[in-house]
């Protein structure tokens, strides 16, 4: 009777451990069979050739300069872009934007020569700001995050303070 107790325990360990693999199996096999996302050839063309095009908008003639060199096509630097584009569209003639793709060795070379080698943003020639509530931003790097010198909104208040000048 004794020998009777600890079959038991191996056969339901035995069967977890199975349970267990096939559910792992099963996974991996999702995994490695669901369809991948595509895109047609036309739309990453189009991508690629965007990620490293100069973009300027705006007027030339405007008061706020703007210099944005980043890998653009990422989605923090793509949320400040279209605030600024929302920008330019509401307050026509305050800005002028130039967007900079990093990765274009003339624009990587312009911002070495500035001392810069990863994201920033100038404005009016300027990196660093005081927002009115008093704190201090630097734009540059990733923006949106708990780690990062700034948001992506801040760029917009920081316009409009100089705009009231």
């Amino acid at each position: 009777m004794s020998d009777a107790a600890p079959q038991k325990r191996s056969n339901a360990a035995f069967i977890v451990v199975v349970v267990v693999l096939l559910a792992a199996l099963g996974v991996e096999g999702y995994i490695l069979t669901r369809p991948k996302p595509t895109r047609p050839e036309e739309a990453q063309r189009a991508i690629a050739a965007a990620s490293n095009k100069i973009e300027t908008f705006g007027e030339k003639s405007a008061p706020i300069k703007i210099e944005f060199y980043a890998p653009l096509t990422l989605e923090w630097h793509q949320k400040t872009i279209g605030l600024l584009k929302a920008y330019d569209k509401a307050h026509p003639g305050q800005i002028y934007a130039t967007l900079m793709p990093m990765g274009r060795s003339d624009c990587d070379q312009t911002m070495q020569k500035r001392g810069y080698t990863c994201a920033v943003i100038f404005i009016n020639g300027k990196t660093e700001f005081t927002l009115p509530t008093g704190k201090k931003v630097t734009l540059e790097k990733k923006p949106n995050t708990a780690d990062s010198f700034y948001n992506s909104e801040d760029v917009v208040t920081i316009i409009e303070g100089l705009a009231k000048k």
